[in-house]
């Protein structure tokens, strides 16, 4: 039901309010159209004179032109309300904002963080190729969707000089905990200055506080630019080349600063820091909640959806996609034998000696079962039911075996496809999509999930790649993961579901599992706008 003095826009049911800030309201909300719920942005200004339309018009045309990129808040409708004020229709990301996770966790984890710079660096990227500085880059402004994907949001600073927009420079419309120094002397934007921001930001998730930011809170400008002239300090437990990549991209002269968004990116990228020694961080160096730094310091406006959504902070259900697939088992499996480690004890050196010889006897006997087993024939029931391993028949292998099934399959059914279901339900979270290589973080479907696989088959021999678009443009891999096989594929309870919610996708192997050799492809189908355990397509 909708508040006590909710908007009222055509085509859509205010349930409630997520936010509120300085400049509007964000309220929940749902498309009727495509049942679909969303995030309604109220702007409280009037647009009563030609500067405000160009600005909203710019937030529309800037969010708008990026929100088909994976890391960038999707924008699905606009429009002016009847009393003048503008609202726009952008996709709903229930994990709150990273400023949120801060409040609640206190420091993130190294390997975490240059994932999320990855991926914020990438979005960027593509806006400052577009002509679009966004201006605002903040904790606040990350946010994390339903897939637990992080996601840049809040373009309204945004300018788009190389199309001749207004380029509006005041001290009033900065973040001064994450605002390049130049900012301070009203320059023009340039993309030095989203260089800055996102490093910054970067900075404040591995320290739990901004940089170059007064420890009192107190937002003085005389101070902030006598800080930007000191050295970027290091800080605790974060490794040092992470602390380095971070201090280029905030030199205080944009001369000097790390050249783009592309190239923080890339240097990122290169740090190939240890995820499973870094993950989980030590609790002890994280600040304790009553020394974590006040909200009022460095944040303008709160975060667009309001305080993190119940659970975060103890479930943190997005985590899992923040960094590789994967990270988290590694980080647990980590951990788990640092706390058993020997210690150098004779008792320590008789137990790994027992461990080694019955390792070695484990693995004999599974070499006997092969070799035993290995020509025996299939039973009548194998041979219908089952199809191996797909992709074994010369084009490349699985890693790890996986049992299929063509009886009452759908996607067996494609000519020339040699599609097959999983034997075993498979089941997902979201999935990312950075310049072309797709990952999706693999979980037990009685968890809430994104995904399930609905078909699996080789690669096509015309179309051997794992660039997501490529691949799915062929014509065989459009009809095995087409809609109307998904559908076909349900079983149970999710028949009763209307077909309009459903979406269907390509999961190629990443570009790691490709260069393994992995010449296999999944099809993954889903509830629109929905994350439930359970299955799908297999019992």
């Amino acid at each position: 039901m909708a508040e006590a003095g909710a908007v009222t826009v055509p085509g859509y049911e205010v349930s409630g309010v997520l936010g509120q800030g300085g400049f509007g309201i964000v309220y929940r909300a749902r498309q009727l159209a495509v049942e679909r719920e969303v995030a309604l942005k109220v702007d409280n200004r009037v647009l009563v004179s030609e500067r405000d339309r160009r600005r909203f018009m710019r937030e529309v045309t800037s969010a708008g032109a990026l929100s088909g990129h994976p890391h960038v808040a999707h924008v699905y409708d606009a429009g002016v309300l009847p009393d003048g004020r503008p609202y726009m229709v952008l996709e709903l990301c229930p994990g709150g904002s990273l400023l949120d996770r801060m409040r609640a966790e206190g420091r993130l984890a190294p390997a975490e963080v240059a994932d999320i710079g990855v991926r914020i660096a990438d979005a960027l990227s593509a806006a400052h190729a577009a002509g679009v500085l966004h201006r605002d880059i903040k904790p606040a402004n990350i946010l994390i969707n339903r897939y637990g994907n992080v996601v840049l949001s809040d373009f309204g600073l945004a300018t788009m000089p190389s199309a001749g927009g207004e380029v509006s420079v005041t001290r009033e419309s900065l973040t001064p905990a994450y605002a390049p120094p130049e900012a301070f002397e009203l320059t023009e934007p340039t993309t030095a200055g989203d260089v800055y921001s996102l490093a910054a930001t970067l900075y404040a998730l591995l320290s739990g506080r901004p940089p170059r930011f007064p420890e009192s809170g107190v937002a003085n400008i005389a101070v902030i630019m006598a800080l930007h002239r000191l050295p970027v300090p290091e800080i605790p437990d974060v490794p040092a080349e992470l602390t380095e990549v971070l201090r280029q991209a905030m030199a205080t002269d944009p001369a000097r600063r790390t050249p783009s968004v592309a190239a923080l990116r890339d240097a990122l990228t290169d740090l190939r820091l240890d995820r499973a020694a870094q993950a989980p961080r030590p609790a002890a160096p994280r600040p304790a909640p009553s020394a974590a730094p006040p909200a009022a310091p460095f944040t303008a406006p709160p975060s667009p959806y309001g305080v993190p959504p119940a659970g975060v902070a103890g479930r943190d259900p997005a985590r899992a996609h923040l960094t590789s697939p994967g990270a988290r088992d590694l980080a647990t499996t980590g951990s788990r034998a640092a706390d058993v480690a020997p210690s150098g004890t004779s008792n320590s050196r008789v137990f790994v000696a027992v461990a080694v010889a019955f390792t070695i006897l484990l693995l004999a006997g599974a070499g006997v079962m092969y070799l035993e087993n290995r020509d025996r024939e299939p039973s009548a029931d194998q041979r219908q039911d089952t199809t191996g391993q797909i992709g074994k028949a010369g084009t490349g292998t699985e890693v790890g075996k996986v049992a299929t099934v063509t009886a009452a399959c759908p996607a067996a059914g494609v000519p020339g496809a040699q599609a097959a279901c999983v034997k075993e339900a498979e089941c997902w979270g979201g999935l990312v999509v950075i310049s072309g290589d797709a990952a999706a973080k693999r979980i037990g479907c009685e968890e809430s999930h994104s995904w399930e696989t609905f078909a699996i088959a080789p690669l096509p021999v015309d179309s051997l790649t794992y660039d997501f678009a490529a691949l799915g443009k062929h014509p065989v891999v459009k009809k095995v993961c087409a809609s109307q096989v998904m559908l076909a594929s349900r079983y149970g309870d999710a028949r009763a579901i209307g077909a309009g919610r459903w979406h269907s996708t390509v999961l190629p192997p990443s570009k790691e599992q490709f260069e393994l050799g992995v010449r296999t492809y999944r099809c993954l189908g889903g509830v629109l706008d929905s994350e439930r355990p359970g299955t799908f397509f297999r019992p």
